[in-house]
């Protein structure tokens, strides 16, 4: 059965206030056998209301971590320090009440893995109910009406509120856990690879509606994501993360344009490009450092063409290279020979940029 036209503007989710997010310094570590593995590396960033800032990088990032340290959903084994300030309250200092009484109406996330998410002896319909109920005053009525417009919202017909997980497509299982989470207009939505299991078409649509309720109710969001092209059409603002660092963020359409460090550069090069058919797909050699004993310098110099043996011995920092723009790397004055190079293929196969050591610098 098809599913009903979404509605325009949803009508039976309550207004909140939007909600302001700042995190500083934050650090995640695990215990293994041969020491600590750094997932996170002292990364801070803000999410103003209503804005949406994605979080990009290749499988093992930490990305991923960020996300799930935010809601405070690591492991027990996870060390977590730093701050996760919401409107100015530390939630990695809440009590469990203080945290159950945030989740869900201030943070809720939308994980990648919709089968662990959904119970299988429940309907879908009783569990977005159940969530809805269970942190407002509401009459169950109400909350299956408002399960019905979450429905319509992802393009899901109604009726099928009352099927159980195992009835549905791993799409339309994604789709449920978007309605989910959505159910009580949180302040800030987590969205850990929300549409990795949707057709382009149906990923469309569903980012299309997650921004109109967006826009409509003033909600923030955090993209989490290795997907550039979802970036661009979703988000105003972009993190670029390597190797549990932050190495580029800034207004995502500056970012993707006009790239200041060379793993973006490389990022870029790995995507498609629609306004260019002449772009030829570069792949990025070698694979992520080891997290637990990490390079004294760039975490990036192991891969990037234009190290220096500076790069290898001095961890660059987070500068400023425009408004609202900053990036890790030493050498922001040669972005512009950067960006031609990183276009040819033979760059990135051994080919080693001339750039001198600065004087002193070790």
């Amino acid at each position: 059965m098809q599913s009903r036209e979404a509605p325009s503007s949803p009508t039976l989710i309550g207004r909140k206030p939007p909600v302001h997010l700042q995190v500083e310094d934050l650090r995640v570590q695990y215990r293994v056998a041969k020491g600590y593995l750094i997932a996170v590396d002292r990364i801070s960033f803000e999410v103003s209301p209503g804005q949406t800032i994605g979080l990009v990088g290749e499988s093992g990032c930490g990305k991923s971590t960020v996300g799930k340290a935010i809601l405070r959903l690591l492991p027990e084994d996870a060390i977590v320090r730093g701050k996760v300030l919401l409107d100015g309250d530390d939630v990695l200092k809440m009590s469990d009440r203080e945290l159950r009484s945030i989740r869900w109406t201030k943070l809720a996330l939308v994980t990648q893995s919709a089968m662990n998410s959904l119970d299988p002896v429940y309907r879908i319909g009783d569990q977005i109910v159940e969530s809805i109920v269970a942190h407002e005053d509401i009459a169950k009525a109400q909350a299956w009406a408002r399960a019905e417009e979450l429905f319509e919202l992802v393009g899901i017909s109604t009726e099928r509120l009352r099927d159980y997980p195992h009835q549905f497509s791993g799409g339309m299982r994604q789709r449920a856990v978007i309605a989910m989470a959505l159910s009580l207009n949180a302040g800030l939505l987590v969205a850990d690879e929300p549409t990795t299991a949707l057709d382009s078409i149906m990923q469309d649509q569903v980012l299309s509606r997650i921004r109109e309720l967006q826009d409509a109710f003033h909600r923030s969001m955090i993209l989490v994501t290795h997907d550039i092209g979802v970036v661009a059409e979703t988000c105003q603002t972009v993190a670029v993360m390597y190797a549990g660092s932050i190495i580029e963020i800034g207004p995502t359409a500056v970012v993707l344009a006009e790239p200041f460090h060379p793993y973006t550069m490389g990022l870029r090069n790995a995507f498609p490009r629609i306004d260019d058919e002449r772009h030829e797909l570069i792949s990025i050699p070698g694979t992520l450092p080891n997290l637990i004993n990490p390079p004294q310098g760039c975490r990036f110099a192991g891969r990037c063409p234009f190290k220096t043996e500076h790069c290898e011995h001095v961890a660059p920092p987070l500068i400023q290279v425009g408004e609202g723009h900053r990036s890790a790397c030493h050498y922001p004055e040669r972005v512009v020979e950067f960006r031609a190079r990183a276009q040819e293929r033979q760059t990135w196969n051994g080919t080693q940029a001339d750039i001198p050591t600065p004087v002193g610098a070790l």
